[in-house]
C-alpha cells in the first residue's frame, strides 16, 4: 500500500496545478494494476489494489515552464494538454514511458527547430524527419516528437520518452 502513496501524492500535487490538462499514472506489477488520473475539471480518480475513489482539486493551468524532460521544457507559450506516466510498459532497466501532448503558439517547423536546438544543447542525439524529431536523451533513452498543424500559427505536439 505504501508504494501507492508516492504516486498518489505526486498526482495530487500535479492535479492541484491542473487546468485544461489531463494527467495519468499507470503502474502494473505483481500486486495488480494501479491507475491514478486527472481530467480537465481537476477530478482525480484512483484505482489500485485495496483502494478506489475520486476527489476534485483546485485548477491552475500547466504551461511550458512547468514541464521539463532532462533540461528541455516545452516551446515557450505552450500549453500541456495531456501527460501520461506509464510504468506498466517498463523495459529491462525498470524505466517506463512518458507521453506528453501539448499545443504551441507557432508553426510546426518553428517548434521543431526550437526543440532540436534545445535538445542538442542538453546532449540529446537528434534526427530530423519531416516536421518530427527522433533520437535519444543524453542517457540513451529513446524519444520521438511528432508535430502537426493545429490551425494557423499553432502546433499540436506529441512527445514520447522511454521504450
Amino acid at each position: 500500500m505504501t508504494r501507492y502513496l508516492v504516486p498518489l501524492l505526486l498526482t495530487a500535487a500535479l492535479a492541484a496545478c491542473n487546468g485544461g490538462s489531463s494527467i495519468s499514472i499507470d503502474d502494473n506489477d505483481a500486486d495488480g494494476n494501479a491507475v491514478i488520473a486527472t481530467d480537465e475539471s481537476g477530478r482525480v480518480q484512483i484505482k489500485a489494489p485495496g483502494i478506489e475513489g475520486s476527489i476534485t482539486l483546485p485548477k491552475v493551468a500547466l504551461n511550458a515552464k512547468d514541464f521539463d524532460i532532462e533540461g528541455v521544457t516545452l516551446y515557450p507559450g505552450s500549453t500541456l494538454r495531456n501527460l501520461k506516466l506509464n510504468g506498466g510498459e517498463r523495459d529491462k532497466t525498470g524505466d517506463g514511458k512518458v507521453i506528453v501532448e501539448f499545443e504551441s503558439p507557432a508553426e510546426p517547423t518553428v517548434v521543431r527547430d526550437w526543440f532540436r536546438d534545445n535538445m542538442t544543447k542538453q546532449g540529446f542525439k537528434v534526427t530530423t524527419k519531416d516536421a518530427n524529431l527522433i533520437g535519444t536523451t543524453e542517457d540513451g533513452t529513446p524519444f520521438a516528437l511528432q508535430l502537426g498543424s493545429a490551425g494557423e500559427g499553432k502546433t499540436k505536439g506529441l512527445m514520447q520518452v522511454g521504450r
